[in-house]
């Protein structure tokens, strides 16, 4: 005899019950490989059911005029057979965050047939589930979201970045080289209307319409979430989408250098992550906010445009705001978050004197703030601050931006022999007397002491002498990457860690910021 589910399994209407909901408690599992999915909603629509449920150890259930029908015909559900079903009309991306969550919600297409929500999970006594409720009878075809079908074959192809342009046909961005995808044909006019209204609310359509530009981001629950720029140009509207993984990554998972975990927990001051565009510096200021989460109660409150890492307050009370949405400007939302007793402030960028105006005050009346510049090294971080300066209040800034930095952080991404990316960072710690070189204007005795590897600090040649030591780059690559090449030269040569220079050091300082 088939197993089925006490009456209090009835959910209610016109929701399809929850996989989590303890009336199918009990269940048993047993094991079979037959059944289609496809068949189960066919059959189900055939008779004016709304929903389906299917739990492991029972036959499928039909949701119809309200009430719960098993459908005994059909095989015990058992585990191979509830992920064969969910094969059957899950994309790979969905399967993999279902396989690696263990949960799932959300909108499936059975091409030239119906839309269906699809909710997936353990039930309360742990064993899988998976409900579906229709949402539209007349057919849907794969077309209706198709810019998320774009980024779905971007996430197969591990692509960061998705290009869309009238006129052309959409690239990806894969390993930093920009990959024709000519099975999609040339974009349309019209076709670009439909992106944009599958990706902006009204409001945001509107906004574009009139300012011919728009920065925002989207979420696909089940897949990535992507940060979005949307503009007109010569030849009709663009769209550039960043895609974002979901789950915000740890120091570890990205290999960066633990130091980072021990700047994320100064209590006060200047932190800088510098480098040039779509240098993964919003990464790893994420890996930071990241870590904090996961091991000391702070505040913190970030600005960004937009956010695109969304954290969920752990250890941390964490505010996210993002310009244009919960506020107009940086430095409006700079200057409130000062008055929302913050421990840490993260500036998504320094753009303007004002912003970096209350970002040194905030720093110097014991917050944390962290933020980001497009610079060159992480000695022309401290020059970029100053320049934000006239001439004639250079001399007194010069001591209170030395004075209220902590530590600069310089960001290149590198393709690695394995087709990938990895990240080279040089380390600057605001120690004493690196404060004393940067008031003095002595580069060269900065990077020299840089070198030593005092506090975790490193050159970006140091980073990169490293990652084609351990045959992750190539000489090349390494090369290319360098901000002094003929210094890396002379390493990657001589086999040794320290450029030509060394030994040259001035190390008197000029006493400001003397022990």
């Amino acid at each position: 005899m088939k197993a089925t589910p006490p009456p209090a399994a009835t959910p209610r209407d016109p929701e399809p019950p929850s996989p989590a909901a303890p009336d199918l408690a009990g269940s048993t599992a047993t094991e079979s490989s037959q059944g289609s999915l496809r068949y189960l909603i066919q059959e189900g629509h055939r008779q004016g059911a709304t929903g389906i449920y299917i739990q492991v150890g029972y036959a499928p259930h039909y949701r119809i005029e309200g009430r719960m029908v098993p459908q005994d015909e059909q095989p015990r559900t058992t585990p191979e057979l509830l992920h064969h079903y969910l094969s059957e009309v899950l994309t790979p991306p969905q399967l993999r965050y279902y396989h690696s969550r263990r949960k799932l919600d959300a909108t499936v297409v059975i091409p030239g047939f119906m839309q269906c929500r699809i909710n997936c999970g353990p039930t309360a006594q742990g064993s899988e589930a998976l409900s579906l409720q229709r949402i539209q009878l007349v057919a849907v075809e794969e077309t209706t979201r198709p810019v998320r079908r774009l980024v779905e074959d971007a996430y197969e192809q591990n692509a960061s970045d998705v290009h869309l342009q009238v006129g052309e046909v959409p690239r990806f961005r894969v390993q930093g080289k920009m990959t024709r995808q000519a099975e999609y044909g040339k974009i349309t006019a019209d076709q670009f209307e439909q992106y944009i209204d599958e990706i902006l609310t009204p409001e945001q359509r509107e906004r574009f319409a009139q300012k011919q530009e728009l920065d925002t981001a989207i979420l696909y629950e089940d897949l990535v979430r992507c940060r979005v720029n949307c503009s007109q140009a010569m030849m009709g509207g663009a769209i550039v989408l960043r895609l974002i993984n979901l789950d915000v990554p740890t120091v570890q998972d990205m290999g960066l250098p633990p130091v980072l975990m021990h700047i994320a927990e100064f209590r006060q001051g200047l932190v800088l992550v510098t480098g040039p565009v779509n240098s993964g510096k919003s990464t790893t200021l994420a890996t930071m906010i990241r870590h904090l989460n996961d091991t000391v109660p702070r505040k913190i409150v970030t600005i960004e445009d937009p956010v695109e890492y969304v954290h969920t307050s752990n250890l941390c009370l964490i505010t996210q705001r993002e310009i244009g949405l919960h506020t107009q400007e940086f430095k409006e939302a700079l200057k409130a978050s000062l008055r929302q007793d913050p421990d840490v402030i993260l500036v998504g960028e320094m753009r303007d004197r004002e912003t970096v105006d209350t970002a040194l005050r905030a720093a110097q009346t014991g917050h944390l703030v962290l933020g980001t510049l497009h610079t060159r090294g992480a000695f022309n971080a401290y020059k970029r601050l100053l320049n934000f300066y006239a001439p004639e209040e250079q001399e007194t800034m010069r001591f209170q931006i030395a004075d209220s930095l902590k530590a600069v952080v310089f960001q290149s991404l590198v393709t690695t022999t394995h087709f990938k990316r990895a990240a080279a960072l040089e380390i600057m710690m605001a120690t004493n007397t690196i404060k004393d070189y940067l008031y003095k204007d002595h580069e060269d005795d900065v990077y020299l002491l840089m070198e030593e590897g005092q506090e975790g600090m490193q050159t970006l040649d140091q980073a990169l002498f490293d990652l084609y030591e351990s045959g992750m780059i190539s000489e090349t690559d390494a090369l290319t990457a360098s901000l002094n090449p003929d210094d890396l030269k002379y390493m990657l040569k001589n086999g040794v860690r320290r450029s030509s220079r060394s030994g040259v050091m001035n190390t008197k300082g000029s006493g400001y910021f003397a022990r």
